[in-house]
This record gives C-alpha cells, structure tokens and sequence, in this order.
C-alpha cells in the first residue's frame, strides 16, 4: 500500500549535477528512480554487496551525450536541437512556409480608401473603372497583333486564374453580369483557391472558360492584374504544341522578366514534356545561366546538363553551331576529365583533358 511505501526509506544522489531520487516499491529488491529519462526498474544494491556495480551512482550516472541532448529542445520545423536561451532567435529565422493557395493576402482597397470621403470613394472608383478596361483592352488589342517569336523552346506559356474572380472583376469595370458587391469597392485580392482542393493540389475536372472555372490569360495580363490586387497563387502552364495550355498541361514557374510572352531573365522551372527541353534554376537574356536543363547557351551552342554562369559545368553535352559535338566532364565551359569531341566528318577524339588540352599531346 502506499502507507507502506512512505514508510519505506528513500535514497537520493545527485548525478552530473542532475538531481535523483530513488523510491523504494512493494518489491524490496525494485527501485524507480525519479530524474532519470528512462525511469526504469533497477535492481537495488543488496546487504553487504559492496561491488562497484552494485553501487547505485554507478548506475545512474548520464553520459556527456544524454546530458547535452535532453537539455536542448527539438524545432518540429528543421529538426534541429537548441538550447533554451537560442529558442526566440532560431524561430525567427526558422519559419513554416505556408502552402501557397493559403497565404494570406491584403485587401488594396480596404488601405486606400481608408482616409478617403464617401464622395472621394466614388470619384475614384469612376476614374478606375475606366483606366482599368481601358488599359485591359488596349493589352488584348496588342497580344491579337503580336507575331510569334522562335524560341528554344516552342511552346506557349500562359496563367490560369480563378473564373469566379474574374467575373468579379468584368462587373465592376461594367463589361460583365452586374454583381451589388462590386458596385461600391473593386474586387478584393486575385483568390484562386477555390481551383484547389483541401490538400492543397489543383482539382481535376475542372473547366476553362469565363463562366466556367477558370480563364487562361496572357503573361501581360496576369501581371497586371497581380499588381494591381495582388493575390494569387500564380498558375504557370506551358503547352508544347504551341496552342494557349489548360490547366492539365505542364506546370511551370518563374519569377522574373519577361520577352515575347516567355520567360526571359530570371529564376524557375519549366521542362517540355515532348522534346525535353527546359530548365530549372536561373536563365539570363533567354538563355541558360546558373540552371540545371537542356537549351541555349549565349554561345549559340546547345547544352544539355549542368551551366554555370552561362558555361557548362559537370556533365554534359554540348553542341557547336558547325555540328561540333563535345561530351563528358565540363569545367568553365571546357572539357576537364574523361570526355570526346566529334567533328561534323565523324571524326572522334576522346581521352583525358585538362582544361580543353588533350592530356598526352
């Protein structure tokens, strides 16, 4: 009972400067040790057993390891153990990003109109409505006129964006169905959450068009838009066979400048799924930069592998404007290591190099 055992002696040792205690239990020859992490059973020292096993700090003693582990704690964001007093400044450097269809996002208007008069409001929205069909229409009149420009890669990138957003915004500039929400206040933040689902992942079956699910506009247009509302999150495609993509087709991103309607100087992700080629990581002028991918150097070359700074770098395949084709291990733009070079005749010459020279010769 536990009279019993409050009758029962206790033994207390302090371990590394840890305080211990050990309970006695019903059973005379079991001890818990309150303070270790493991709390377990251990067997208690006997009458006249003077043995160094048999003492009880040689049991309990924690190792330098155990110490330093249990006085840290655990960040379930990187895994990373830090001390107590490191705490305030690890979690503001390591922050749990949120999945992108839930960020939170500020409402432009709900700050600008917010020292403004009621008759100030509605002179301003007057003037935006019609600076913002215009500006729409005059960016659809151009892109109808645009010709294409040849690429590397041929096909058409293009946004999705949220139809119900969309209409939102056709009935405040007056092109739309009226909607009495928009009457007083332009539309809030681009919101195409409700193209994805619960998990975070773009829904299937769902239709293109303006009154449908989503609308597929033009690179111009989406910045526009996104800056003007902000909002998003943004929903890159890539078609390759040229036509305006849908939102099944190839994912891509990229944040940067663009040309002629693709992605010129900047850093993303975007691969044809037909021809393979494409890149990911940094593009400059149109061309592959610091990237892994398969395309264009600014040499007139064509690389497949890894480029650095515009040059190859590691593995790779390069090949020249004459047909020139030079394989293996690159280092600043020059074969370095196991490698071949193959003229148009056919002619190959393979071996060991160093920095371009052909060791041997």
């Amino acid at each position: 009972s536990w009279l019993e055992l409050a009758s029962q002696p206790t033994v207390s040792s302090t371990v590394r400067g840890c305080a211990t205690m050990i309970l006695a239990t019903s059973d005379r020859h079991k001890a818990v040790v309150v303070g270790d992490h493991k709390a377990s059973l251990r067997p208690a020292p006997q009458d006249g057993d003077n043995s160094v096993s048999a003492q009880p700090s040689a049991k309990l003693v924690l190792t330098e390891e155990e110490i330093e582990e249990y006085s840290r704690i655990k960040c379930c964001v990187c895994g990373e153990r830090v001390w107590p007093d490191e705490v305030a400044e690890h979690s503001r450097r390591c922050v749990l990003e949120p999945a992108p269809n839930l960020r939170l996002q500020l409402d432009k208007w709900c700050i600008a109109s917010s020292s403004m008069t009621a008759s100030e409001q509605r002179a301003f929205l007057h003037m935006r409505r019609a600076e913002e069909l215009a500006r729409v229409e005059g960016m659809e009149s151009e892109l109808a006129r645009r010709m294409p420009r040849l690429w590397w890669m041929g096909g058409k990138f293009a946004y999705c964006i949220s139809s119900k957003w969309l209409r939102e915004w056709r009935s405040f500039v007056g092109v739309g169905k009226v909607n009495a929400s928009m009457r007083d206040r332009p539309p809030g933040p681009i919101n195409n959450n409700d193209l994805f689902d619960l998990e975070g992942s773009v829904r299937s079956g769902l239709r293109e068009g303006v009154h449908a699910d989503y609308h597929v506009i033009e690179q111009p247009m989406w910045d526009f838009f996104a800056q003007v509302y902000g909002g998003g999150p943004p929903l890159l495609r890539y078609n390759a066979s040229g036509q305006p993509p849908v939102l099944e087709d190839q994912a891509a991103t990229f944040e940067g400048d663009w040309r002629d309607l693709r992605p010129d100087t900047g850093h993303g992700k975007a691969f044809d799924p037909v021809s393979g080629f494409g890149f990911d990581g940094e593009i400059q002028g149109g061309f592959l930069w610091s990237c892994t991918g398969k395309g264009l150097l600014r040499s007139g070359s064509h690389f497949e592998g890894r480029v650095l700074r515009g040059l190859p770098d590691g593995r790779g395949r390069e090949t020249r404007p004459d047909g020139t084709v030079l394989e293996g291990h690159f280092c600043q733009g020059m074969l370095h290591g196991t490698g071949l070079i193959a003229d148009p005749e056919g002619n190959v010459v393979d071996g060991e190099w160093d920095n371009g020279v052909l060791n041997g010769i």
